[in-house]
């Protein structure tokens, strides 16, 4: 049989591997394994070579082949799976078709990675095609189960995933269509509360509101029933978290970074089934009129929202979350403290107002005091903050559990409890240490007592307040120092990602430090602006500057440097490296006359401070912005300032002597083209 010749152009790529082949050598034997082996190679080229597929590579227990066409790629495929269907090896394979780039006599680029990841996600004896190789086959030659839209390693969106015949398999082995928090506790009662919210989203409603004060369990609910509904959206449920967040102009593009948008959060969305958890809203409740755009265009989007106040946008139904029955508050409180229930407990229960966190911070202190004088010294406090008739009555009954708790802490556990307040996205033992003087113990103790969370993780184990507590913690730190100490320890943290990683737009892991540290940089920033330090925020955002680009955050980048910039840094070199940024990110959200005005700003600076390569950034960064604009007049101003002679003999001591050249060639093309 004569060999197939390479395909180049539009080619379908199929990758097999057997499944389980470490297990299958012990169960087999070394002789009988490798007979097996040898008759599955046989029957796979033999098949793949019917068809014309051209063998790429063959590596111990997987091919990768290619071919011309996507049906003789599948028919390939569905012969070799006949042929090993009684035998003791069983593969997976993955088909795609794309136009990877031919480097004789492989294939490079990122149709061969995205091949190999289809892959991986299948089981043995399953074939997983592509949505372009599904769309290329006949429809009545081949039968394609729909897998709905997931999530593969390495590759930004979800896609939709279809497999080849009947079969019956478990789920797919990509990464998780959800991100969804693992609640480190059991979630006890409000199995009608629960009900209830599933039945009003199953019903029809896209925009679901649970409303109630902090520490009510809007949240818990809120996860609960997410996690229920994860099957019923194709494109995947997703939690993002709000309250880090103070403007409510950054509510769409935290929703893009969750969702790895990087062409507009509309356009990615699009007619996807996707149900988001947006916790927390209230802060920034301004953001309700962008979300009742994004659920006009979006047609099969469902919002999940928890707050403490309504939206007030069409269509959104209201679920008031009610304290908890007297029973499951009851098996709560007994849940958390390992005792058997009681009149005391109940009794206890009753004047907490049935309220989750209420609950759990009261049995946070049974180590130490029985249910009976839990009851007889809270009663006191509950009284006095209860007199009031301002507030809502189950808020006042949340703080003033919350302020008994603090009360009943030790000197130093109240110290670290009110400086811990510092971290807006929680933090590591280590960054505790060094900002809020923290040790282990001290630590531990905040933990058992309910009043700090621990999250254990083998990419680095965190601490982190419920927001309600940590609002109160706030408000009892009265040290300027801790917070300058926080300032400063993620100050370090962001230049010495850059310094460990070269480059933070390419460096994955260094991105990624960065994304889970990202409340409590932008709780630095926003401490420094509001704190007028100058320099530092203006440093800060500097260098955070090649992050946000990375991860598509423009418009939160630009508002931050914006913010900075308008401190009047005296520091004019990093004021010059702060407008470049600024040019960069205004000429990358499209705006161009803020682009314009801040590259010519900061080559007005270079210049009268004679940096040369200053000089030929500020030049390439209007340069960008006169190519955009085609404004030719300003075009012959930037190329008379790059062949300057005074210019070019900076540019030809800074070493960038190709810059100037490219300025020259702009100058020369928008005149032809004018």
């Amino acid at each position: 049989m004569t060999a197939a010749k390479q395909p180049a152009g539009t080619v379908t790529l199929v990758f097999t591997d057997i499944e389980g082949s470490t297990r299958l050598l012990e169960e087999l034997g070394t002789s009988a394994y490798k007979e097996a082996l040898a008759a599955h190679r046989q029957v796979v080229r033999e098949a793949c070579s019917r068809h014309r597929g051209y063998e790429v590579d063959y590596e111990g227990d997987a091919f990768f082949y290619a071919f011309p066409s996507a049906e003789q790629a599948v028919r390939a495929v569905s012969e070799a799976m006949a042929g090993l269907a009684s035998g003791p090896i069983s593969i997976r394979v993955g088909i795609h078709t794309g136009e990877p780039d031919l480097d004789p006599p492989k294939y490079v680029g990122m149709d061969v990675h995205f091949a190999a990841r289809v892959m991986s996600s299948a089981h043995g004896r399953q074939v997983v095609l592509s949505p372009r190789t599904a769309k290329l086959l006949p429809n009545e030659d081949f039968h394609l189960l729909d897998l709905g839209e997931h999530r593969l390693k390495d590759i930004a969106a979800a896609v939709p995933l279809y497999q080849l015949g009947e079969g019956s398999f478990p789920p797919l082995k990509t990464i998780s269509n959800t991100n969804l928090p693992r609640p480190a506790s059991s979630f006890i009662g409000r199995e009608a509360e629960l009900a209830q919210v599933l039945a009003r989203i199953e019903g029809g409603a896209r925009l679901l509101t649970l409303t109630g004060p902090g520490g009510s369990g809007k949240t818990r609910l809120a996860l609960e029933a997410a996690a229920s509904l994860v099957p019923s959206y194709k494109a995947g449920v997703f939690w993002v978290g709000l309250a880090s967040l103070r403007d409510p102009a950054l509510v769409s593009e935290t929703i893009s970074q969750t969702l790895g948008a990087k062409d507009g959060l509309q356009e990615h969305i699009g007619e996807r089934e996707l149900l988001l958890l947006l916790d927390n809203l209230e802060q920034v409740i301004e953001a309700a009129p962008e979300l009742s755009g994004l659920l006009e265009t979006c047609p099969n989007l469902t919002l999940l929202v928890t707050s403490r106040e309504l939206l007030r946008i069409q269509g959104e139904v209201e679920y008031p979350v009610p304290p908890l029955a007297s029973p499951e508050a009851v098996a709560l409180f007994c849940a958390r403290a390992q005792l058997e229930p009681s009149d005391e407990i109940a009794e206890l229960c009753a004047r907490l107002d049935n309220l989750p966190l209420a609950v759990e911070l009261a049995a946070a202190r049974v180590k130490a005091l029985s249910p009976a004088q839990i009851l007889a010294r809270l009663s006191s406090r509950l009284d006095l903050l209860k007199g009031g008739r301002d507030a809502d009555p189950r808020q006042q009954t949340l703080r003033a559990t919350i302020e008994w708790s603090y009360y009943l802490l030790s000197p130093a556990e109240q110290q670290l409890f009110a400086r811990l307040s510092v971290f807006a996205g929680g933090c590591t033992l280590e960054a505790a240490e060094e900002v809020a003087d923290a040790d282990l113990d001290t630590m531990q103790s905040l933990v058992e007592k309910s009043l700090l969370r621990f999250t254990p993780s083998d990419t680095g184990s965190r601490y982190w307040m419920l927001e309600t507590i940590r609002e109160y913690a706030g408000e009892v730190l009265d040290e300027l120092e801790t917070e300058k100490r926080f300032a400063d320890h993620f100050s370090a943290v962001v230049t010495q990602v850059a310094s460990d990683h070269g480059s933070l737009t390419s460096d994955a892991a260094a991105v990624d430090r960065l994304d889970v540290e990202g409340p409590n940089i932008r709780e630095v920033l926003r401490g420094l602006v509001e704190r007028r330090e100058d320099r530092q925020a203006l440093e800060l955002a500097a260098s955070l500057s090649p992050y946000w680009l990375a991860r598509g955050h423009f418009h939160e980048g630009l508002s931050w440097m914006e913010a900075a910039l308008a401190l009047d840094c005296a520091d004019e070199v990093l004021r010059g490296r702060a407008l470049s940024a600024a040019a960069d990110l205004s000429w990358i959200v499209g705006d161009l006359e803020r682009a314009r005005s801040y590259a010519a700003e900061n080559l007005a600076l270079a210049e009268r401070i004679g940096e040369p390569r200053a000089i030929g950034q500020a030049l390439h960064d209007l340069a960008e912005v006169v190519t955009e604009e085609r404004d030719f007049e300003l075009a012959e101003g930037v190329v008379r300032a790059g062949d300057s002679a005074r210019t070019r003999s900076r540019l030809s001591r800074a070493g960038i002597n190709g810059q100037s050249r490219q300025y020259r060639l702009c100058g020369r093309g928008l005149r032809a083209g004018s």
